[in-house]
């Protein structure tokens, strides 16, 4: 078992490593898109989203999440994770919990009473870790079982025909 990760927002070089565990997201975005998404003003770590990554201490991306502030109509502002990524065979629910911990951090700092996780991709990740419902300063975890609505990324229309 890892013994600690790093969390924090995804670097130019860790945007390749990232696209093997979108790729678990439906609908994934081809590869192109990805790094262009990843590119645009605010695609790394902006204001709005923010895309964060999981290192182990060797360096490779064990976690990946895309967050964003957002209105809640109980909670008032959130802080909505509509992609939740874990992918180690070893440790998948360290992983995960290092993720949480570091998101509720986050929406501390940004003043959200809650975080909201789309646990579709990731829905095995929470059954095998012991999620409290509210952690550290009072912040509020909701595991949201529905898919994201839309994915922000560019998304192809279909297969290319052959003519």
């Amino acid at each position: 078992m890892q013994a600690a990760y790093t969390i924090a927002g995804m670097k130019p070089e860790q945007v390749d490593a990232a696209y093997l565990l979108v790729e678990a997201v439906s609908p994934p975005p081809d590869i192109e898109s990805w790094r262009a998404y990843c590119d645009t003003p605010g695609g790394v770590a902006g204001a709005r989203r923010d895309l964060r990554v999981a290192t182990n201490p060797r360096g490779h991306v064990k976690g990946l999440c895309l967050c964003r502030q957002a209105r809640h109509a109980v909670h008032g502002a959130i802080l909505d994770v509509p992609v939740f990524v874990v992918a180690s065979a070893a440790d998948e629910p360290g992983v995960t919990s290092a993720m949480v911990e570091d998101l509720c951090a986050l929406a501390g700092r940004l003043d959200c009473a809650a975080v909201r996780i789309r646990t579709g991709a990731a829905a095995r990740s929470f059954t095998r870790m012991e999620v409290p419902r509210r952690i550290g300063g009072g912040v509020a975890l909701i595991l949201d079982p529905s898919p994201m609505a839309e994915p922000p990324w560019p998304v192809a229309q279909g297969l290319p025909v052959k003519t």
